[in-house]
Order: C-alpha cells, then sequence, then structure tokens
C-alpha cells in the first residue's frame, strides 16, 4: 500500500509541475498587458515556484510540500482579490485547483513520506492476528491518524516483535497459531522489557468469561471482531492518552 502510495504522490507531482508549467506561460504572456501587468509579473513567479515545487516534491522534500501548500493559500487569497476587478484574468477554476492541493499535502498520512522527524514521533502499535483480513483493516484505520503498524500473524512472531521493536501498543487476537493470544499476552507481562506495554484483546471470544481471563492475563481493555474501526481508534488514543 506504501508503495501505492509513493508512486501516486510522484504521478501528482509531475501532472502538477506540467499544469503549472503552462499557467506560467499563460501569465507570462499576459505581462504584455499594461492594465494586469504588475499583477500577472506575481502571478507568473508564483506559478514558476510551484513548478519547481511539484517537481522537488516527486522527491519527497518536505521544504516543496510546504511551499506547495502556501504558495496555492496564496494563490486562492490573491484570485478571489482579483475576481473583484478582472473576471476575465483570475479564473475560478484556478482556485478549486489550489484547494484541492492544499488539502492533499496538508494530510497527516501524506506528511508521514516528507517530515522525517514526524516518523520518530509517531506511536507505533503492534497487531498480532492470523487474519490478514484484520491485519488490513486496523492498518487503514491507524495508518491515517498517524501510527505506525506493525504486524505479525503468530503467536511466536508477535512475541519476537514486541521484544525487538518495542511497540506503544499491542492489539491481540486470542486464538492464534502457536502460542495463543492470553499465553502471549502473559509473557509480556512477565518480562520487564515489555510488561509495560498497554495490551488491547480484538477478537471474537467475547463472553463475560473471556473478557475476564484477558483482564486477567493483563489485558487493558475488550474489543469484539468485527471490527469497529472508530471504537478501535477511540480506545488507542485513550490507552495511548493522545
Amino acid at each position: 500500500m506504501a508503495v501505492k502510495r509513493i508512486k501516486s504522490i510522484s504521478v501528482i507531482g509531475y501532472c502538477l509541475s506540467l499544469l503549472y508549467l503552462s499557467s506560467f506561460l499563460v501569465y507570462l504572456a499576459a505581462t504584455s498587458f499594461p492594465a494586469v501587468r504588475v499583477h500577472a509579473i506575481v502571478i507568473s513567479v508564483i506559478f514558476l515556484i510551484l513548478m519547481i515545487s511539484s517537481i522537488a516534491v516527486t522527491q519527497f522534500k518536505e521544504w516543496a510540500r510546504k511551499s506547495l501548500i502556501i504558495l496555492n493559500l496564496v494563490l486562492i487569497v490573491y484570485f478571489l482579490f482579483l475576481w473583484k476587478f478582472y473576471t476575465n484574468f483570475a479564473w475560478p477554476n484556478y482556485v478549486f485547483l489550489n484547494v484541492i492541493v492544499l488539502l492533499f499535502f496538508s494530510q497527516r498520512h501524506i506528511r508521514i513520506y516528507y517530515d522525517p522527524n514526524f516518523e520518530i514521533n509517531r506511536k507505533s502499535v503492534l497487531v498480532v492476528d492470523d487474519d490478514e483480513g484484520v491485519l488490513v483493516t486496523v492498518k487503514k484505520a491507524l495508518l491515517p491518524k498517524g501510527y505506525s503498524v506493525l504486524t505479525a500473524s503468530t503467536g511466536e512472531r508477535g512475541l519476537q516483535v514486541a521484544r525487538q521493536q518495542r511497540p506503544d501498543m499491542v492489539i491481540l487476537d486470542v486464538i492464534l497459531p502457536g502460542i495463543k493470544g492470553r499465553d502471549l499476552c502473559s509473557k509480556l507481562k512477565s518480562d520487564p522489557e515489555t510488561r509495560d506495554i498497554p495490551v488491547i484483546f480484538l477478537t471474537a471470544k467475547d463472553s463475560p468469561d473471556d473478557i475476564e481471563a484477558e483482564m486477567a492475563v493483563g489485558g487493558e481493555s475488550h474489543l469484539s471482531k468485527p471490527v469497529n474501526t472508530r471504537e478501535l481508534v477511540a480506545t488507542v488514543k485513550n490507552i495511548l492518552k493522545e
């Protein structure tokens, strides 16, 4: 999924560079008209910088992402101002494009690919489940919220990843190949290196006795399958105090 998103961002960047180049040429030509010369010069310079930034954004430069956000915001304000006086000079379709680009590059899950410090500050969540569909669903729910998601499909692998990576949280199924979920939780809580990691049980086993057994081995919370993504995100945020 990350590879596809990286390719999509690159394609968007190159398409924007061509669009900004054509816009630059249009407004550069408009500098020959005295009535709008100053405005045409300002806008053509902005489009030139945007073209350079859109090329740099394909190389995942953070300054380029910020430049696209700031300059598109400037153009929105500028075009809305000019629209009152020069309806044939400031086209509304540019404002629409500016808004889309600004919103796209402002998204948190897009910022992840540009800001190296942002990755460092992200909380990590380990999901241990042998159901690939659950792993995908949890990833899609947590990644856009700024969490780094690790996965494991067996109890043994989950224990190994938890000890090596020290995630900020573990989301755990009860029925797993190899080490079962409750046994895995018990092992994590008995290890001084991992005992402070909060564990959420995400399972179809939701009888009162099952939930009581999960809490007895150190579980922090219980969520039932099928996954309710809103409840999942809210529980993760609440436990990690975000």
